[in-house]
């Protein structure tokens, strides 16, 4: 058969609608029309449109079909791409037979890099997968368990993304459940890409709205950790362990509760990530590395279970106080308040506060330690005295950023938590009672109780506080901090960990644990398997 020409094309066209109802008798047209999808331009887009409108009418000729269509959806050309692919959902309609094949074929179509492409490969994706779901998302983890990495990525996205946001009427249980399970499994060998993008989705199904689904993801998550393994802030590839652990923990922080305890990722943060404080501070940014882990800690603090020997991580905790607690000066005829670090002292000071109830003689054992740590607490609640008249006497007729509005909105009950803790711990012995709510959570209204600063029941043991019993230090300071005109308003540190940990590090390093390895995945465009 010689090359088909456009013209020949038209004709045929023409002849097979006008044949009605003997269209059948024409495969001669055709196949003619399969032909036409190896000419120039027009001819294959004119091809793909005669093979899809009567594909149904030649049942033998449609595996030859559906090749050439294939052929051309390989095109170097885009448009001719395009015009291919905006067929396929039709071929399948005509056929049921053939989703499995072209399901595949559009998976790995997912991979092209224009966005007109990549979305007319997505929706030609939705339509054949609304005709079988089923068929469709197996055929699409299929290719996330290939061998392509961009494929498998991209595999990964859609799901995510674009089947998640079908309707609720399109999402059966059965498809859902295929989708979870799958995620479950992959997750386990994921990239750190790939992690973000699958927790985000895991922790949205119904998974996560039972203890059973919530225990499982953190078991997920804890696994991808290797809490058995010594922590190193950098791996031997240079990825950030820092941020992978901020990560983990953030996706899995709501699950936590008394019946789904924090214990282990309590134990492993103290005894594993905070010997190597100098190293993470270190990093780039590693500031915000450390007052994320501290936040974390802090979080998951409120629901760590019994500890077989609390003194041992309590001790980690409470170093790193004395570090942003600094003892008040020798000379204190005139008293400066040095720079403090609010936001990490209120982690590390709710942690303490937490944790140090299951041990109540690690401060009162040893005298001098009490007498240092009371003279540091006294020391600290004068810097946060004098840091909340600053903020009292602010300008009102300042214009402020919104940083700068945000650091005033969260300052007061930044302060009044380090108050709360502090008296609680200044009691004589400490106090474990007060209840407050971390100053850098979204407090809900209707469920958060008001912080409570005394104990429900008399304790007539308990010394009452007065900052002034350790020596007239307080009264000693000179007019300028006393009205507040010197102090450094704190602002707490800010950035990608804020809120949330989407800008974490890019590397392709996986999360997977120990034995797996890579898939050994990698390869072009070869779409045919």
């Amino acid at each position: 058969m010689g090359a088909v020409t456009f013209d020949k094309l038209y004709d045929n066209y023409n002849t097979l609608s006008d044949a009605k109802e003997k269209v059948s008798q024409h495969s001669r047209e055709y196949l003619e029309a399969i032909e036409g999808t190896k000419g120039d331009e027009k001819e294959k887009k004119l091809a793909a449109q005669i093979i899809s409108k009567f594909f149904k009418h030649f049942p033998s000729l449609q595996g030859q079909a559906i090749e050439a269509i294939f052929d051309i959806c390989e095109d170097e050309e885009a448009g001719i791409r395009i015009a291919a692919m905006k067929t396929l959902p039709s071929l399948c309609k005509e056929n049921r037979d053939h989703i499995e094949k072209i399901a595949d074929i559009l998976a790995q179509l997912l991979q092209l890099d224009d966005p007109q492409e990549y979305n007319i490969a997505c929706n030609a994706l939705i339509q054949i997968l609304n005709e079988d779901p089923i068929t469709v998302i197996k055929c699409i983890f299929k290719q996330i368990h290939g061998p392509d990495n961009i494929i498998r990525e991209k595999c990964i996205k859609f799901i995510v993304t674009k089947v998640k946001s079908l309707d609720k009427s399109a999402m059966t249980t059965e498809m859902e459940d295929l989708i979870i399970t799958e995620c479950k499994k992959i997750v386990q060998d994921a990239t750190a890409d790939e992690f973000v993008l699958l927790m985000q989705y895991l922790t949205t199904t119904k998974v996560a709205n039972t203890l059973s689904g919530q225990q499982e993801l953190v078991n997920l998550v804890l696994e991808q950790l290797e809490l058995d393994v010594d922590f190193d802030v950098l791996d031997k590839e240079s990825n950030n362990n820092v941020d992978k652990l901020a990560t983990c923990i953030q996706f899995i922080l709501p699950f936590f509760s008394t019946k789904i305890e924090s214990t282990k990722l309590v134990v492993y943060i103290c005894d594993q990530v905070l010997p190597h404080w100098e190293a993470i501070k270190e990093l780039p940014e590693g500031n915000l590395y450390q007052l994320a882990i501290l936040r974390k800690l802090a979080e998951l603090s409120t629901y760590c279970g019994k500890l077989d020997n609390p003194s041992l991580h309590v001790v980690q905790i409470f170093d790193k106080l004395k570090l942003y607690m600094p003892p008040p000066p020798e000379d204190t005829s005139t008293v400066t308040i040095p720079h403090l670090e609010f936001s990490f002292v209120e982690s590390l000071l709710y942690a303490f506060h937490r944790l140090a109830r299951q041990c109540p003689d690690f401060l009162t054992h040893d005298a001098q330690v009490l007498k240092d740590f009371r003279a540091r607490l006294m020391f600290f609640s004068r810097g946060v005295q004098g840091c909340s008249r600053a903020l009292n006497n602010l300008d009102k007729d300042k214009v402020y950023t919104p940083e700068e509005i945000k650091t005033q909105q969260i300052s007061p009950k930044l302060f009044s938590n380090i108050n709360s803790l502090i008296k609680d711990l200044f009691y004589q012995p400490p106090m474990y009672k007060c209840n407050v709510v971390l100053s850098f959570k979204t407090e809900d209204s209707s469920t958060t109780k008001k912080a409570v600063e005394t104990p429900t029941t008399p304790q007539k043991r308990h010394v009452p506080i007065t900052f002034e019993s350790n020596g007239a230090a307080a009264t000693k300071q000179t007019r300028s901090t006393r009205s507040g005109d010197n102090i450094k308003l704190y602002i707490p540190p800010s950035g990608k960990f804020s809120n949330s940990f989407q800008n974490y590090d890019k590397s392709r390093g996986r999360y997977g644990g120990r034995g797996r390895g890579s898939r050994g995945r990698g390869g072009g465009r070869g779409w045919r398997n």
